[in-house]
């Protein structure tokens, strides 16, 4: 067993195929952390941030990928941490641990670590890697505490709650058949996956996202990061895009990406002059409806931040999450065992 570190693109890249060798057998899925989609993520929002991708080898095979963010202050205390690495357009960091080798893996981890602190963000709560992480924890007797416990919509294959909604909006376009042609599209295995990438630029940037500058066209690296996302995606049968057009003008487009037999959400975009057709509904009853009719695909994560209106109405499930924060060492058990008071002195600041 040893432990590398890759601070640069150019020590990632060489890596590449024993990477995709480890994600292709990970004890749990993450493509956001796979090498044709982290790469671009670190390209374009990285380069100003002290990013250390930690490496966990058991001979020649890579067996623990961890992209990590050093800062050298954790929750305001002179110590440092380790903290799993996201960017905005990612909001998942399960690390990529090859199975059957959990254990192993974060043993190597956790005896390397010269940091007071590794901060787990963004984990999928009671799934395979938390799981072992539990274990690992309780194993080697670390404090762990959680720092932040929510839930998000998830969508299970045949279990959404379309009912009136779809009545609803089946009778809509019955009403607006008579003004234009609306037609459901998807992007197929010989589709022009650079048309699709255009379409869903120009109509995110034309929303609110634009007018807010959150939009991926809004930035040249965000462009760059979504070009390249969506073009590996689409080359490894990962990327899954539909949408509606109207009279032969995209109104609506929707990306999610595939991995095992679950789909993680990414973005959705529409005209938001056509709001008398609501795309963005239309656009989520037509993801509802693929999945369950998707031999093989049986779960969607929303990968929202928490709580969302729109899906709420839609998606009946939820999925846990959990950011845990594990201390290290002799100062990391001394700052883990100050949080407490710290805590309760904000709270005191804050109410006077």
């Amino acid at each position: 067993m040893r432990v590398s570190v890759a601070r640069n693109l150019t020590e990632l890249e060489s890596i590449v195929p024993a990477w995709d060798a480890l994600a292709r057998d990970a004890l749990e899925p993450n493509p956001f952390y796979e090498s044709w989609m982290l790469l671009p993520a670190l390209h374009a929002f990285g380069a100003d941030q002290d990013v250390r991708v930690v490496l966990v080898w058991k001979g020649e095979r890579l067996i623990g990928l961890f992209p990590f963010h050093r800062v050298a202050r954790h929750r305001s205390l002179p110590v440092s941490a380790l903290r799993s690495w996201l960017h905005v357009h990612c909001l998942l960091c399960t690390p990529l641990v090859l199975a059957g080798n959990a254990s192993a893996c974060l043993d190597a981890l956790f005896s390397w670590c010269d940091a007071s602190f590794i901060d787990f963000r963004y984990l999928p709560a009671g799934q395979p890697f938390h799981r072992a992480l539990s274990a690992s924890l309780a194993a080697r007797g670390l404090k762990v505490t959680v720092n932040r416990a929510w839930s998000r919509p998830l969508l299970r294959k045949r279990r959404a709650s379309v009912g009136e909604l779809g009545r609803q909006f089946a009778n809509k376009e019955r009403r607006l058949a008579g003004r234009g042609r609306l037609e459901r599209v998807t992007l197929g295995a010989g589709g022009d996956v650079g048309r699709w990438i255009e379409d869903f630029l120009a109509l995110e940037a034309r929303g609110w996202k634009g007018r807010m500058g959150r939009a991926l066209a809004c930035t040249e690296a965000g462009r760059r990061f979504a070009s390249e996302i969506f073009t590996g995606g689409f080359r490894r049968g990962r990327l899954r895009m539909g949408g509606l057009d109207f009279d032969g003008r995209p109104i609506g487009r929707r990306a999610s990406f595939l991995a095992r037999d679950g789909a993680y959400a990414f973005k959705t975009a529409y005209d938001e002059t056509m709001g008398e057709l609501s795309p963005g509904v239309m656009l989520e009853l037509d993801n509802v409806r693929e999945l369950d009719a998707t031999p093989g695909l049986e779960w969607m994560d929303s990968c929202t931040e928490e709580e969302n209106l729109g899906l709420d109405r839609l998606w009946p499930d939820e999925r846990a999450m959990e950011s845990l924060a594990v201390a290290l060492g002799a100062w990391g058990g001394m700052a883990a065992a100050a949080l407490p008071a710290l805590r309760w002195a904000r709270r005191r600041l804050a109410f006077g």
